[in-house]
């Protein structure tokens, strides 16, 4: 509902418990009604000048009538005036505490006036309220996520798709949120437990998703090297190996990974395939038929897994066996159409968070029984056994449920699994992996259903764009900022991503045209500023470069550091060599690849400081070993944007 429609409908419902409330009162009762009466008139007419007028006088008859000044908030409220209406809505609190509208609003105010940490405990009281409102589970994701608590933002909003599951916009704020978590993991993962195999596993998995399979190769050597290698490690990996052709070193693997006792599923998966890539697909059919049997839920979850791996010879042939074989047999499960959907097109996207229905077999299973169930691969019991216990499960029947709940597809059950394992520092790593892959999942199928909704919302394609821009997809990131802004022309996020990516691109001349229209709109705007300082940079255009780095006041945190940067380079190629020493020093958590710390030797030389200048190549030797060796070990991204937004 739109924010005035709703203001006004919540208004009027008030009114009317005012009028009520009034009946008993002494006298001026007159003048009450009248005062009411006029402020649901100007409410009608959309006069909520007046109507905030006429509730002020009530106010001023009974200042005791707390729905009095909840609806003179309201009207506030409308008309622009944050303070009075917070005012309005903190007396009508302090006399009824119980009351919804006030606790709602005074926590949009605040937010509006960029103070999460105020708005918070009052949205927090208006959800404990009413539970089912959209508003508040929206409003209370967004204060949540300012405060930079990505996990209790994202149990709003998907309290907010619960509400109201038809809108678009819901299912976008929850995959953003999503994303916000991806992206919290891998920067924790990233830093405090950079070389450990859980990460470099996880880099490998991200670079196998997104089809860099040589480099994936690589990443999953290092990550099979422990001496207790991680479960389904080696099956992985392996599956890598098919999806290359390297067929006998998959069957390798797959080998090992059963020989460690991990009883991962993917492992006889993997050989069903490897079998079938060999010319034996009645083999390989048979396999698929035993894992289907004690689970087809997990088949049609994990072969997608491996597509690329076979093909199309090779999958029309096991398509049409698996059709006969059904004919034949009149099996329930048509694994044909499974096997086809998931190696052909690479199966459906992930279901969106929400609560699958549980067979009877299921339902009768017990926790003692779920790693039993696991060792059968019969995921789905197993993940159904542990979660209906989710609240006394120990720490080996929480790792056991988050692999479950993975391969039986349940990605919210093993997100939330996930965050319980995370606040264990025993297990914290291991959390921070599994969350990282369901919720990744997770954000890519709650953007699918707001795409699904809203196809063409200009939102929805900036943040495509920015998806695609993080997975460095140039090409398709700007395809999507180009529909958002030709849907609206005037959307300035859309316009500064296109630039953005444009630059990235080395498209220059049109990005540079892009941010200058920009900042002709707003010349203040200092993420736009920074964008042409960085493209006159790149020209040494440093001279005109500067006045633009003036304006970049109050810029995101994260983008400080190359602001410095870039000013070191401006006073450096303008003779300021203190002052670009000084930046260059401001900027050098920026530094990546060791670029940073070998300008900073270059100036130290100018100036004759020799200790320092061979102190800072020796600094810029080691960081960039680690960056030759590292550089994808931040779940596959390398180097990022000059400017990431």
């Amino acid at each position: 509902m739109p924010r005035t429609a709703l203001a006004i409908c919540l208004a009027v419902a008030l009114t009317n418990l005012s009028v009520s409330a009034m009946v008993s009162a002494e006298p001026p009762q007159q003048a009450l009604q009248t005062f009411l009466a006029d402020a649901a008139a100007a409410q009608s007419r959309g006069d909520f000048s007046s109507a905030a007028e006429s509730y002020r006088k009530a106010t001023e008859v009974d200042p005791a009538v707390p729905e009095l000044w909840a609806n003179l908030g309201l009207m506030e409220y409308q008309i622009g005036k944050s303070r009075d209406a917070i005012q309005s809505f903190k007396r009508a609190i302090r006399l009824n505490p119980r009351l919804f509208v006030p606790q709602l609003f005074l926590g949009i105010e605040y937010l509006s006036a960029k103070n999460p940490s105020a708005a918070l405990p009052y949205l927090e009281a208006a959800e404990k309220l009413n539970p089912r409102d959209l508003q508040t589970a929206l409003s209370l994701g967004s204060a949540y996520a300012k405060l930079g608590r990505s996990e209790a933002a994202t149990a709003a909003y998907l309290r907010a798709t619960e509400i109201s599951p038809a809108n678009g916009n819901t299912w976008l704020d929850l995959g953003t949120s999503y994303l916000q978590q991806v992206e919290n993991d891998a920067r924790v993962m990233s830093s405090a437990y950079r070389n450990s195999f859980y990460v470099k596993l996880r880099a490998a998995e991200t670079l196998a998703d997104e089809g860099s399979l040589n480099a994936a190769e690589d990443w999953y050597k290092e990550a099979t090297a422990s001496a207790a290698p991680l479960p389904c490690a080696h099956a992985e990996f392996g599956i890598t190996l098919l999806r290359l052709r390297k067929v006998v070193e998959a069957e390798r693997q797959f080998d090992l990974e059963e020989k460690t006792g991990s009883h991962c599923g993917l492992a006889p998966l993997g050989m069903a395939i490897s079998a079938v890539a060999q010319g034996h697909p009645d083999t390989g059919l048979k396999a698929l038929i035993g894992l289907s049997t004690a689970d087809p839920g997990f088949v049609s979850s994990a072969l997608p897994l491996f597509q690329g791996a076979l093909d199309a010879e090779h999958i029309r042939s096991l398509v049409e066996l698996a059709k006969r074989h059904r004919n034949a047999d009149d099996d329930p499960i048509d694994l044909g159409s499974i096997i086809d959907s998931a190696l052909t097109f690479g199966g459906a996207p992930a279901a969106p968070p929400g609560e699958g229905p549980l067979d009877h077999a299921s339902r009768l299973s017990t926790p003692e029984s779920a790693a039993q169930l696991y060792a059968n691969g019969q995921y789905h019991r197993c993940d159904s056994s542990l979660t209906r216990a989710a609240a006394s499960l120990t720490s080996a029947q929480e790792r056991l449920l988050a692999a479950c709940s993975f391969y039986a597809g349940d990605l919210l059950t093993l997100s939330k699994a996930a965050e319980r394992l995370k606040t264990d520092p025993a297990s914290r790593l291991e959390g921070l992996y599994w969350e990282s892959k369901a919720d990744e999942k997770l954000a890519v199928a709650a953007l699918a259903r707001a795409g699904e909704i809203e196809p063409d919302s200009p939102r929805m394609h900036v943040l495509l764009g920015d998806v695609y821009r993080q997975k460095r997809h140039w090409s398709e990131a700007e395809s999507e900022y180009r529909k958002a802004v030709n849907l609206d022309p005037k959307s300035r996020a859309a316009r500064l991503s296109l630039a953005i990516v444009l630059f990235t691109e080395m498209k220059t001349d049109e990005a540079f045209d892009l941010d200058k229209a920009l900042l002709s709109e707003l010349p203040d705007d200092p993420e736009a500023n920074l964008l042409a300082a960085e493209i006159l940079v790149q020209k040494h255009d440093f001279q005109e470069a500067e006045p633009f780095l003036a304006r970049c006041k109050n810029l995101k945190i994260d983008l400080v550091p190359r602001y410095h940067v870039l000013l070191g380079q401006v006073y450096a190629a303008t003779g300021r060599i203190s002052a670009a020493i000084s930046e260059y020093n401001l900027g050098l958590s920026a530094d990546q690849d060791g670029s940073i710390h070998y300008q900073l030797s270059r100036l130290y030389q100018k100036i004759g400081d020799k200790a320092n200048a061979e102190e800072e190549i020796r600094i810029s030797q080691k960081v960039r070993e680690r960056w030759d060796h590292q550089a994808r070990i931040d779940l596959g991204q390398s180097q990022p944007d000059a400017i990431s937004h």
